[in-house]
């Protein structure tokens, strides 16, 4: 049953914009009432007839009580602006028999990533909530109350405190009163848990979320430690309150085949390694799939996305890295959202190739552009998925499971089995990604780098998305000292204009056998002087797989120690080279305790200075050793 009159929504604007939010109205069904409470100063201005809009962020019982006889409903749907994005097509009626209705919510762009370790099982997420008229005094109280992303947990807590009983939402299933149904130790522990969870809190959680906030990241001071032990306590008590609920039964999202015809939109909006891994999606799709493919990516792949032959449509945005404050966020997404869903008009299937947390919010745009079947992935065996990434995945409606850490193409072929239900026929026997280069690039390369006779071409791959993965400069030249004198090579550098500083000072110590390129090429052309190299040399990093893609062996100088688990962003096992011969080198074990898992440094090379230039030295050799030159290098010898 989808919402009727007999419902109101109450829905508090705060952070997301005039845009977004003219698409999160568009969701709510023709007919329903909606009360806009407005934060003082927002610049929301809203067309539609059937919204009222309050000044305020705040309500208490008689307040709500009000509105919903202003609006005529007997129950009120509360939710926040990005609570709204969550809401399923067809929520229940409230009724005497479910007191409150709590709609699992989307860790949106205003959800802090620091808090999402304590809640690390889908029935611990509390969004928007759905209750009678009834039941507001119990749920809510007297007390002014802010209508904000935590109104969820307010009224669900003193729902339970009060013994009414609370059924589980989410984007395709329901979850039986919950208390009602345990036993009666189970109803005291949960009831006990909710109040201690409120008086930890403070009526609202304002107090324990303010400390949350102001404690910074790095630093062990008085404010980090209140930030670490209130987080302990909510973890306890949250982890007391779930195990009395009833068990969270998720959604029926079990993927199925596509149509091989119709109108379908890819959304890759991460980095260029990403979009090179991509292609190994596209290689079994575009045989297969007869109808049009669009594809929404980042401005800064523009090079490699536009010429692709596979691809009938593109929309390209930019997009920065994923770590961005809230602010940044729901910014960017405003910036996005109008052009986004109309690239995304008509389309029946959207694809969210990312078995990573969500921080582009790719599941955002599909779901404001209502398109009707949305396929991702997500993993049991991969902790930044099932703790950040739980609610996003709830978005789906075609959910890919990856049972165990595997290399990203890997990952791409299941999504295509499943996509095409097994019909999809592969290109070859052994994944591999491309990249289409002609020859206008092919001749800019060949005039970049003049051929010198008797000396082998090595790429050496400089930059990477993070300084985690950054070998350091000194270690670089010493590296290439030693292959040079050895081997009578010469080297091409590539890199952006980020490492400009790096590649100037490596050009600087190997002379007449360096080309400084880092900075002058766009992406097509650096993947036309890979493609003459007999050796790629480099971090983890979109050139490297680049390299891979144009059929050029690989040393992959890695951050993620040996003794490190495969399941980690920065793991070999899941984005190493792939389709060529390579060698990875790595550090032997984390440079300290906390990257026992991987290497936690963001922006200096910290584990990855473990590797030592001897070793990669040797990887070289090893592959110059047994891999014969390509014919592109005839030239040189």
């Amino acid at each position: 049953m989808g919402l009727t009159r007999s419902y109101g929504v109450v829905l508090r604007v705060g952070r997301l914009g005039p845009r977004v939010m003219h698409h999160l109205l568009r969701r709510i069904p023709a007919g329903v009432p909606v009360t806009v409470l407005r934060v003082p100063g927002h610049p929301l201005v809203i067309p539609d007839e059937r919204c009222r809009v309050l000044e305020g962020d705040t309500v208490d019982a008689a307040g709500l009580a009000a509105l919903a006889r202003d609006m005529a409903v007997p129950a009120l749907l509360l939710c926040s602006d990005d609570g709204l994005i969550a809401l399923p097509a067809s929520p229940p009626p409230a009724s005497t028999g479910v007191g409150v209705v709590r709609l699992l919510p989307v860790i949106g762009p205003l959800y802090r990533l620091d808090r999402a370790d304590r809640l690390d099982r889908p029935e611990h997420y509390f969004g928007p909530v759905l209750l009678p008229v009834g039941a507001l005094p119990a749920c809510v109280g007297d007390a002014p109350v802010p209508l904000d992303r935590w109104i969820g947990h307010h009224v669900v807590l003193r729902a339970v405190g009060a013994g009414l009983p609370v059924a589980n939402l989410t984007a395709g299933g329901l979850v039986l009163p919950s208390l009602a149904q345990a036993s009666g130790a189970d109803q005291h522990r949960g009831r006990m848990a909710a109040r201690d969870l409120l008086a930890l809190a403070g009526d609202a959680q304002a107090d324990a979320f303010a400390v949350l906030d102001e404690a910074p990241d790095d630093g062990e001071d008085r404010t980090r430690a209140a930030k670490r032990a209130i987080d302990a306590a909510l973890s306890r008590l949250t982890n007391r309150l779930a195990a009395a609920l009833a068990p969270f039964i998720p959604p029926d999202q079990r993927a199925r085949p596509l149509p091989p015809q119709g109108r379908l939109g890819i959304l890759k909006l991460d980095s260029i390694g990403d979009s090179v891994l991509l292609t190994s999606f596209l290689r079994p799709l575009r045989p297969w799939f007869g109808g049009e493919i669009g594809l929404m990516a980042g401005a800064r792949v523009r090079d490699l996305v536009t010429r692709d032959p596979r691809i009938d449509r593109t929309l390209l945005v930019p997009v920065r890295l994923p770590w961005l404050a809230p602010d940044e966020a729901t910014a960017w997404l405003e910036a996005t959202i109008d052009q986004a869903v109309a690239f995304l008009q008509g389309v029946d299937a959207t694809i969210i190739p990312r078995l990573m947390p969500d921080y582009y919010l790719a599941n955002h745009i599909a779901v404001l552009a209502g398109v009707p079947r949305r396929y991702g992935l997500t993993s049991p065996r991969m902790p930044d998925l099932t703790r950040f990434n739980a609610a996003f995945t709830a978005m789906m409606t075609d959910v890919v499971t990856i049972p165990a850490p595997c290399h990203e193409v890997e990952v791409m072929g299941a999504l295509m089995r499943v996509v095409s239900g097994g019909g999809a026929v592969p290109t070859s026997s052994e994944p591999r990604c491309d990249i289409h280069l002609d020859e206008v690039d092919r001749a800019t390369a060949w005039t970049t780098v003049p051929p010198v006779a008797g000396r082998t071409l090595v790429a050496l791959g400089l930059g990477a998305s993070t300084g985690r993965r950054r070998w350091p400069v000194d270690q670089v030249v010493t590296a290439a000292r030693t292959l040079a004198g050895r081997h009578d090579m010469m080297f091409a550098l590539l890199g952006g204009t980020d490492v400009a500083g790096d590649a100037a000072a490596i050009a600087q110590a190997l002379g007449s056998r360096a080309h400084n390129l880092a900075g002058r090429l766009d992406l097509r052309k650096s993947a036309a002087v890979l493609e003459r190299a007999a050796l790629y040399i480099g971090n983890d990093s979109g050139l490297m797989h680049m390299a891979a893609a144009v059929a050029v062996p690989v040393v992959e100088i890695s951050c993620h120690p040996l003794t490190a688990p495969d399941n980690h962003e920065n793991a070999p096992r899941r984005f190493g080279p792939v389709g060529v011969p390579h060698r990875i080198v790595r550090p032997a074990t984390p440079a300290d305790p906390a990257c026992a898992l991987g290497c936690v440094s963001r922006h200096t090379a910290h584990c990855i200075t473990g590797v030592s230039p001897a070793e990669v030295v040797a990887a070289a050799e090893t592959l110059l050793a047994s891999t014969p030159l390509s014919a592109s290098l005839v030239e040189y010898s």
